[in-house]
């Protein structure tokens, strides 16, 4: 069986996405005080365009366990396609922007060949302060392997990760607060990266494929096998029934595949109608809001209609 079937089911479709969220204890009030000021500083020190703000990377974000799995099959190494995936995590990136580097590499190793070093070499980047598509793009002029750093330099690599970590960080904020902004004033979010959900799609159509034919090769064999078994006798009928055996439960196992890999394929075509919903949904709450809105501005302007106003002076005898 070809490898992407495994990988797609092993991790794409077996396993959650990869969560990239820091789930950490509430501080106290000297500490929040302290972080708040922090984090004003850093804010002031990020810029966030309006194409930035509106751009919704959830079709990346739910594709990264299938670009992870895709990246593995172009022969990327499970070591540093995880060092990848963690410093991303770790800096705090987006699963959307970790989904881009590793589909981006994937696609890069089949056309010029797999290079040593992508977990350094993504650690590296981060740490000059690249993300999302800029991050990516880099990915394209990298032509020669990434060689591990010696002890200083990885030292002096971490400190520059932990302050891009938390620029990082002030960057998110500020894109979802600008985010928010926006939309009130009418804008509408964008989807991003739905040339690369369609090729993932056509991936799993290819394996697909491939695993209707293999589907189709064990029955053919099943049956000849069974005008063997017909005609045999004694060791050569029991090692021809032990064959069938392991051909019908390798049948088994590709029945599941072709039904898990229908359903990986449901799934991408379900992303843009639940995409059209929850858009939908957020219009509906948005109108609700300012239906309330302009309910307490009528109510308010109402109630200070029925105010009388303060008495006129007595005119002067």
């Amino acid at each position: 069986m070809n490898k992407l079937c495994f990988t797609f089911l092993t991790l794409a479709l077996g396993a959650p996405a990869l969560a990239h969220a820091n789930d950490q204890a509430a501080p106290d009030s000297a500490t929040a005080t302290t972080a708040a000021a922090g984090s004003a500083t850093l804010s002031a020190k990020v810029t966030v365009s309006n194409q930035d703000a509106l751009g919704d990377d959830i079709l990346a974000v739910i594709n990264l366990p299938i670009a992870a799995a895709d990246a593995r099959e172009a022969g990327i190494d499970e070591v540093e396609l995880k060092e990848a995936l963690d410093v991303t995590r770790e800096t705090g990136l987006s699963a959307g922007d970790a989904s881009e580097v590793v589909a981006e590499e994937a696609d890069q190793a089949r056309s010029r060949g797999v290079k040593k070093g992508f977990g350094h070499w993504v650690r590296m980047q981060v740490a000059a302060g690249l993300r999302g598509k800029a991050l990516a793009a880099k990915i394209k002029s990298r032509k020669q392997d990434t060689e591990p750093l010696d002890d200083k330099k990885m030292t002096e690599l971490r400190e520059k990760l932990e302050k891009q970590r938390d620029l990082n960080k002030a960057w998110r904020a500020k894109a979802i607060e600008k985010r928010g902004e926006l939309i009130a004033k009418g804008k509408k979010k964008v989807v991003l990266h739905e040339d690369r959900n369609e090729k993932l799609k056509a991936k799993i159509q290819a394996s697909q494929g491939r695993n209707e034919e293999r589907g189709d090769a064990i029955e053919g064999r099943l049956k000849a096998l069974d005008a063997r078994i017909a005609a045999a006798t004694g060791d050569d009928k029991k090692a021809l029934e032990a064959e069938k055996k392991r051909l019908e439960g390798a049948a088994k196992t590709n029945e599941k595949i072709e039904d898990r890999l229908e359903k990986a394929e449901d799934k991408a075509d379900d992303k843009g109608d639940k995409l059209d919903k929850a858009g939908n949904k957020l219009d509906k709450l948005k109108d609700k809001r300012d239906e309330k809105r302009d309910a307490k501005r009528d109510a308010k302007d109402a109630k200070d209609a029925k105010v009388p106003g303060p008495a006129s002076p007595a005119a002067p005898q």
